[in-house]
């Protein structure tokens, strides 16, 4: 996929090739896989007066159809982070990401990674004080090779919101298991994935050009499992849209569509994530 030098951001997936894509591994990389059959998923949960929400896009590339671009915006209260993903279409195989993310007093920081053949490059950025540049032309602060741990090597390995798109693959799998690696900053994660009871729940979302979806809907679940990956050089961090610990991801029967994500919210515990809105690739009739 192009990359553009300077961009707006809009400015946290080792797979199986066989398993997941059907595909020989030396034969994935030149055969995408469709894309999700949604766009954008919007999610939401309330908990203690505070709002969390995202909102995650897959794209493909104009030129190449064996890129895609995944783009995510999530926040919580004062925190938000906005995410640029491109990767394989064949795998989820990253090949670059950037994250903006602000906090408390207005902090901000920028950070790329290049996902090379023997390291992912990471280069932190940091604003000038009163500064009006976009974050790829702030001053570079540090740069930082992460190597991968050996547990990953032959794999894949990707961001935590790809998962949307590789755990609505594994559903569609007839294999009984599938792991997937999920790299955050200087961390590793094996993600297990296993297909689970889904129980029907009710819904309430919006699909964009068309109409609202309420009450109950019929579910298959895939369940995830994080465990960490090689030496874990900073405390715990795998999240997926806020979530931790062992995560839920139920379907929707009929459409594929991720409903719901079940796990461990921070001073929350237990939650649940909802779908709120959705952009299909198929606009509804």
């Amino acid at each position: 996929m192009r990359r553009l030098t300077c961009q707006p951001l809009i400015c946290s997936g080792l797979l199986s090739l066989a398993t997941l894509a059907g595909l020989p591994a030396v034969a994935a990389e030149s055969t995408p896989a469709p894309l999700p059959p949604w766009q954008v998923l919007e999610f939401e949960q309330q908990a203690f007066f505070v709002t969390a929400s995202s909102r995650v896009e897959i794209v493909p590339d104009s030129v190449d159809p064996g890129r895609w671009r995944l783009t995510a915006n999530s926040s919580i209260a004062s925190n938000s982070e906005e995410v640029v993903l491109d990767l394989a279409a064949a795998d989820g195989r990253a090949s670059y990401r950037s994250r903006l993310s602000r906090g408390k007093s207005d902090e901000q920081r920028y950070k790329t990674y290049d996902f090379l053949p023997d390291h992912i490059l990471r280069v932190r950025r940091d604003p000038p004080a009163g500064t009006t540049a976009p974050p790829c032309e702030w001053p570079v602060s540090s740069h930082k090779e992460i190597a991968y741990p050996e547990g990953a090597t032959g794999m894949a390995v990707t961001d935590a919101y790809a998962l949307l798109d590789l755990a609505g693959r594994f559903l569609a799998s007839p294999e009984a298991a599938a792991d997937v690696v999920i790299n955050t900053e200087f961390n590793f994660y094996r993600v297990h994935m296993t297909h689970s009871d889904g129980p029907p729940i009710k819904v309430n979302y919006q699909v964009a050009g068309g109409a609202a979806v309420t009450g109950t809907r019929q579910t298959d679940g895939v369940t995830l499992a994080v465990s960490p990956l090689g030496e874990q050089v900073e405390k715990p961090d795998f999240s997926l849209l806020g979530l931790s610990g062992e995560i839920t991801v139920l379907f929707d029967q009929d459409s594929s569509v991720p409903l719901q994500l079940r796990g461990t919210a921070p001073r929350v515990g237990r939650a649940e994530i909802n779908l709120k809105a959705v952009t299909l690739r198929t606009p509804p009739a």
